[in-house]
């Protein structure tokens, strides 16, 4: 530990004095800049080895704090920017364990800001991912990635930088038939949320879905993101959510109050759609629903029974195009009314017999008069 904060010392106070050594060189070096993601979708470090990579003696230190080409020019992930970013704001793993790379991201991000001023910059794809599989999983998305990798990182170091033309790397690997179902269950999550995200989060999302497709991940570490992403863009449908209950009715035309939860910070327009499982209920249909950023909106659904029993109310809240927003609640109902329909039927019979019984007495009263 004393070991390694005297070396940050050093690197501090010689940070802005010694200039890079030069290395003699008659062409020009490509120094690339990226790593693997260290960080979940949610932005919390699983681990704290970058810190290690970003110290002198490690990879990505030692490209920015060893020696030089004289004529240099350079390809940066702004992913990775945008990682050491965060670690010199300070921060902490997913185990609660607070991390170490602080004061050395600092540096780091200071020393490459001086080493590569002057010199020419490209953007990498956002997150570095496979060509190959970008292309095969969202070609739609590929001139995307090239274009926020530029935006992104000209933002970060605050500069002019070009963006690349293609992607670095096209090599195919192999992926798990779970990671590709994964990821292609996810794109469609992303694309049921879209409407109720700001444009950073969208951008966010799309962006670092496609981290698991870095050529230079392990194996383990792509599962987990895989399982990492899955749940994140399930857990996105799933903010907008009906509350369970159940309802006993006693009047033959009732409102029954249905609550919806919305946990985006947009508001949403959606449709409730109520169907009932049998025919004793008669379910009116309902016009669209804007719920509140936020929020906790209760909907009153007109209902008309038809007879005394048991039935329920199947319940699912769509978006305007017709996708599910969590899950399918079912309300069990318990009809305690008498329906107009049975007493029709009652006054009717009530009627007959009364009729029936009339006609019976002038019957014995006219045999009587004879």
């Amino acid at each position: 530990m004393k070991r390694s904060s005297a070396l940050l010392a050093l690197l501090t106070i010689s940070l802005f004095i010694l200039p890079a050594m030069p290395i003699a060189s008659a062409a020009i070096s490509t120094i690339v800049l990226s790593e693997p993601t260290h960080r979940q979708l949610d932005g919390k470090f699983v681990d704290d080895d970058l810190a290690a990579s970003l110290m002198p003696t490690g990879r990505l230190g030692n490209l920015v704090f060893g020696a030089m080409p004289t004529k240099r020019s350079w390809q940066i992930d702004a992913e990775l920017i945008e990682e050491v970013t965060s670690m010199a704001s300070g921060y902490s793993l997913i185990n609660a364990d607070h991390g170490s790379g602080q004061e050395i991201a600092t540096l780091w991000l200071a020393r490459l800001l001086l080493v590569s001023d002057g010199d020419p910059i490209s953007a990498l794809p956002y997150g570095n991912p496979s060509g190959y599989w970008i292309h095969r999983l969202a070609p739609h998305d590929a001139n995307y990635f090239l274009s926020a990798g530029e935006i992104r990182l000209q933002s970060l170091l605050k500069r002019g930088v070009t963006q690349a033309a293609n992607f670095s790397s096209n090599r195919y690997f192999s992926l798990s038939s779970a990671i590709v179902q994964s990821y292609e269950s996810s794109l469609k999550d992303i694309q049921i949320v879209a409407p109720f995200l700001s444009s950073s989060e969208l951008d966010d999302l799309k962006l670092q879905s496609a981290l698991i497709f870095s050529p230079t991940m392990d194996k383990s570490r792509r599962e987990f993101l895989s399982r990492n992403l899955t749940a994140t863009t399930y857990g996105l449908v799933h903010q907008i959510r009906v509350v369970p209950g159940r309802f006993t009715v006693t009047a033959a035309k009732q409102q029954l109050p249905i609550t919806v939860i919305n946990d985006f910070s947009n508001s949403a327009k959606v449709a409730l759609r109520v169907s009932a499982l049998n025919g004793k209920v008669v379910v009116k249909k309902l016009p669209m629903l804007t719920l509140a950023p936020k929020s906790k909106t209760q909907f009153l659904v007109p209902i008309e029974v038809l007879t005394s029993g048991t039935s329920a109310l199947a319940v699912d809240v769509l978006t305007p195009k017709g996708d599910l927003l969590g899950d399918s609640v079912l309300f069990p109902l318990t009809l305690s009314v008498i329906s107009p329909v049975a007493t029709w039927i009652t006054t009717g019979a009530a009627i007959t017999l009364f009729v029936a019984a009339l006609v019976q007495s002038i019957r014995r009263i006219r045999r009587r008069n004879k």
